[in-house]
């Protein structure tokens, strides 16, 4: 079983269902989860999915819920998410939505395999709901910001926390330009083009070697020095309008322009 928690438009939640898993997905907004239940009916109706149409929160309950006008993945529960999506350009529409806990989505239907975490600013309450817990999921995926090294470091430490040891860091701007084996290592073996927005492979298909704490904070390092130059958000030469300067500050600078997943394994 996998949890897709910040399902979206579905793009990962299609992948885990197609590689043969069981899937709980978890989508705050509830036009993104009737969509979704539309896509996948057939899923849904054969109980290898589950749609969760709530926002995590700490307790049960509801939540100011921040649907952004401009891009729908960077809904969010959080109100210093909102205003810095505002500050870019991009505001948002308030709406109260159900709230779950990460303790009852357990409860209610245990402890996935693998669980992906894309809530725009709430990652870390699905973390800290795994620390002193004598179970977790073998795999844990979660967004780094692409704001500020010292936030990813400390989601870094959280997953620690939580009893993780090994790290892996993937580009979410390279994820088109990833396939799953032909051997598959997870699941069923398939054919799969990732479109814009996935989270791409995960466990053991994942490219790369995975890395201790120490050694993944002095990549993630590399990685924020290169985002204060070209950041999309707060880089310095974001705005630069020069095609040709742009490109080779890009060069200069590489990987700063892009954001990133952090993989977590014991």
């Amino acid at each position: 079983m996998i949890f897709d928690i910040g399902m979206h438009e579905g793009q990962d939640t299609d992948f885990y269902l197609r590689k043969g898993f069981k899937v709980v997905a978890v989508e705050a907004n509830p036009a993104l989860a009737e969509s979704a239940a539309r896509r996948f009916a057939t899923a849904i109706a054969s109980a290898q999915l589950t749609i969760v149409n709530k926002a995590i929160a700490d307790v049960p309950g509801t939540i100011d819920f921040y649907i952004n006008e401009k891009l729908s993945a960077w809904g969010t529960a959080s109100r210093d998410w909102m205003k810095r999506n505002a500050k870019l350009g991009a505001p948002s529409t308030i709406i109260e939505v159900p709230t779950i806990s990460m303790a009852d989505l357990f409860g209610a239907y245990g402890m996935p395999y693998f669980m992906k975490v894309d809530i725009e600013g709430y990652d870390q309450l699905c973390i800290r709901a795994l620390i002193d817990r004598d179970d977790r999921p073998d795999f844990t995926s979660i967004e780094s910001h692409a704001w500020l090294y010292d936030e990813t470091v400390a989601d870094l430490e959280l997953l620690r926390q939580a009893g993780y040891t090994k790290f892996k860091i993937i580009p979410q701007h390279d994820i088109m330009r990833q396939r799953p084996p032909t051997k598959s290592l997870e699941g069923l073996a398939i054919d799969y083009a990732f479109v814009g927005g996935s989270s791409g492979l995960f466990g053991r298909e994942l490219p790369g070697r995975w890395m201790s704490f120490d050694e993944t904070c002095a990549r993630y390092r590399h990685i924020y020095r290169n985002v204060r130059m070209v950041g999309m958000h707060n880089g310095r030469f974001r705005d630069v309008k020069n095609r040709y300067v742009k490109a080779a500050l890009n060069r200069v600078f590489a990987g700063g322009t892009g954001w990133y997943d952090t993989h977590a394994t014991s």
